[in-house]
């Protein structure tokens, strides 16, 4: 499953997240949080759950979750779709969530290395996409929502939960720096207003979205990607100097005695549907 690009050094996303495959996998950010119930939400997961529905009534035939991780997203859409496509451009993210699949008894549930701006599948062929936490890492993100477009089957369902950047341009400007700054691999955090026009654009409806928030430590945010301590020093200055505006914008908390705090992006979940 090893890709040519990943043994050569490989993207950025391969070169951060390959090493960290492990962390993200223990990541309760990533493992279940508030953009993650509202995926199921959105997708009828939650629903399913509360009614107590067993195996054999599916929602979905085909589902495929792109920038998979680890897993966790595509394990929940397993419990309400036929098949799961779990896709990740990284290939010891799709070790990690072979595993932790593995141990949770998941026997519709495939791994897919690829890109999402290159989907392997057939035109109109998928009744649902999932991405959660990755698409401010994708190199193209109008490109992966033609493959989308192109994959999905009239009616079927792109659910997206991602952290977005503030309508002003001052504050967008400064999310996305600071992101930069912790993870080279980031691309953008967009705005919704963005997202929305290019949804409009390919003919996908939003049917329904949540808006939510991503509560982040400030010490666990800059060790899970390993950033230089010259770098924390700088970003934690940065933070903690922040103006007014800013601070309530991201809800930056005053340190603790060991320098810690907490902060918030916000997060968009939406489901769009293809006409």
């Amino acid at each position: 499953m090893t890709s040519k690009n990943e043994e050569g050094g490989g993207t950025l996303a391969q070169q951060m997240f390959g090493p960290q495959a492990g962390v993200y996998a223990a990541s309760k950010v990533h493992i279940s949080d508030d953009s993650l119930e509202s995926v199921q939400k959105l997708t009828g997961a939650s629903h399913r759950q509360a009614q107590g529905d067993g195996p054999g009534t599916a929602n979905y035939r085909w589902t495929v979750d792109i920038g998979t991780g680890a897993g966790f997203t595509a394990f929940a859409m397993a419990e309400i779709s036929d098949r799961v496509v779990a896709s990740d451009i990284t290939q010891p993210m799709l070790r990690q969530a072979k595993r932790i699949g593995g141990e949770r008894g998941l026997s519709n549930v495939r791994l897919a290395q690829n890109t999402a701006e290159s989907l392997p599948f057939a035109n109109g062929s998928l009744d649902l996409i999932t991405c959660r936490k990755a698409a401010h890492h994708f190199r193209d993100f109008e490109a992966s929502l033609d493959e989308i477009q192109r994959a999905l089957r009239p009616g079927g369902s792109l659910v997206m939960a991602d952290t977005v950047a503030p309508e002003s341009s001052e504050l967008a400007r400064w999310q996305n720096d600071v992101e930069l700054r912790r993870d080279y691999s980031h691309v953008e955090d967009r705005k919704i207003s963005v997202i929305s026009g290019m949804l409009a654009d390919r003919g996908l409806d939003v049917i329904g979205s949540e808006d939510e928030r991503v509560y982040l430590w400030f010490n666990d945010w800059v060790k899970r990607t390993r950033v230089a301590e010259d770098e924390i020093r700088s970003l934690r200055r940065e933070f903690q100097e922040s103006p007014q505006e800013r601070r309530e914008a991201f809800q930056i908390g005053e340190p603790e005695e060991d320098g810690d705090f907490l902060f918030s992006f916000p997060v968009w979940v939406f489901r769009a549907v293809k006409k």
